[in-house]
């Protein structure tokens, strides 16, 4: 599907658009001879405004595949345009949720983290660096499922960030055990996308018919909220 299409495309356009603005800021200095612990501190300094940029416009475009996926599903026209224009309409919005999803993520795996550093418990035994690992995954897992359906419940219900964050975790609430099956495929597929070679198949096969599935659960069980 063009969603499918569209999202790796202009990840891959705005990544290399902020490379190149990088690399002329680094010419232009170097041409005028600036000092070099200044031109590493404003490369720094754009780089960290890039990445800020990059992020959002990644929640955008993420948030810009569902819609497509979204509309594709209930054969409504999907284009590139239409593709763009949600993507910078919305993407600070789609940030918002990616942020908060990784405040989560960071207030229950960092402290996991730094008792395993500072115990230095990886010295105690081997097995105990596999065991944080697992906990760590566990954890990482648990929250991406809590706001699995954060970004589906935007797009569908049109409501604020927050919301649709609740809307989720009510959701799943009330789903739970199908919820959690089918969300597990949908990882499955995402997990298949980092194998050299399978990935492209899973990528542009599998993973559109894992999200989708994935909406139409919502668009099925979630009639209530």
């Amino acid at each position: 599907m063009l969603p499918t299409f569209l999202y790796p495309v202009f990840m891959a356009i705005t990544l290399g658009a902020s490379v190149g603005v990088l690399l002329l800021l680094f010419l232009l200095f170097t041409s005028v001879g600036a000092d070099a612990e200044i031109t590493l501190i404003m490369l720094g300094i754009v780089g960290a405004i890039l990445l800020f940029i990059n992020a959002v416009l990644s929640a955008g475009y993420k948030g810009a595949f569902w819609e497509g996926l979204y509309n594709a599903l209930r054969a409504q026209p999907v284009g590139i345009v239409p593709y763009m224009n949600y993507a910078f309409k919305n993407c600070l919005q789609f940030f918002v949720i990616s942020l908060v999803k990784l405040i989560v993520m960071g207030f229950f795996v960092t402290p996991l983290l730094l008792i395993y550093y500072f115990l230095d418990l990886g010295a105690v035994h081997e097995a105990v660096s596999y065991l944080f690992g697992a906990i760590a995954l566990f954890e990482l897992f648990v929250i991406e499922f809590l706001f699995a359906f954060a970004f589906i419940a935007y797009v569908e219900k049109k409501v604020k960030p927050f919301s649709a964050i609740l809307i989720s975790l009510n959701f799943i609430k009330d789903a739970n055990v199908k919820a959690i099956l089918i969300y597990t495929f949908y990882v499955i597929v995402v997990l298949a996308n980092t194998v050299p070679l399978l990935n492209i198949v899973m990528y542009f096969v599998f993973y559109p018919i894992a999200a989708g599935s994935m909406i139409r659960f919502f668009e099925r069980e979630s009639t209530g909220y």
